[in-house]
């Protein structure tokens, strides 16, 4: 349940186990090697096993750092949502050195950069683990929590740009384009600009018309 999911974290946050800095280093690396698991094949592959498999190392290992599966499962998860948000944010930042002009001029790469994987990423992948996502409550929370982090950096890219629109609504456009587009055959940035441009194009008309 996600209760328990919660009450787990919570937990986990009240009594850290110290660790000396080798160890972090360890941690840390089984932790981007079950982010890599998930990221590329959902979280059912991300167990003990795999996951030392992947870091090259033992199994005892990583059930000495992780208490259980949904806490490893979580902070793969988080890791993977992390890289996301910092990508999100780091274009907020963008937007921000921009005047309100040329914000606007720039709105729908800067969004597009803020809502889609990087160009490295297969978005077959990326949308294929998010939807996967649901089979596991520990994976489910983390991503909730993340995109509270990246409808913030989407809302800052709409304030400097002077869309009145809501960040909800932009990844909504840009997720369901994305998913058309990979269903479909189409190229998934794109497609995704083409309707995002439609959907500000539109916004701006009722905006004006009801001014």
């Amino acid at each position: 349940m996600v209760e328990e999911v919660i009450k787990s974290r919570e937990s986990h946050k009240a009594e850290p186990r110290q660790l000396s800095a080798k160890a972090q280093i360890t941690r840390a690396s089984l932790v981007a090697a079950a982010a890599e698991l998930l990221q590329s094949a959902g979280p059912e592959a991300v167990t003990y096993r795999h996951v030392a498999e992947r870091a090259g190392a033992s199994s005892s290992s990583v059930g000495y750092y992780f208490d259980s599966i949904n806490d490893l499962q979580y902070e793969a998860a988080s890791y993977n949502i992390r890289l996301w948000c910092q990508r999100a944010e780091r274009a907020a930042h963008d937007a921000e050195q921009l005047g309100h002009r040329e914000a606007r001029e720039e709105a729908v790469r800067l969004l597009l950069q803020a809502c889609l994987p990087a160009e490295v990423v297969v978005p077959v992948s990326h949308y294929a683990q998010l939807i996967a996502a649901a089979e596991s409550d520990a994976v489910t929370e983390a991503y909730r929590m993340g995109r509270r982090r990246l409808n913030l950096a989407v809302e800052r890219i709409l304030v400097q740009a002077g869309l009145d629109m809501s960040p909800g609504i932009v990844v909504a456009i840009v997720d369901g384009a994305a998913v058309g587009g990979i269903s479909e055959g189409y190229p998934v940035r794109q497609m995704a600009q083409d309707l995002l441009e439609q959907a500000i194009s539109q916004f701006e008309r009722v905006h004006t018309a009801s001014e």
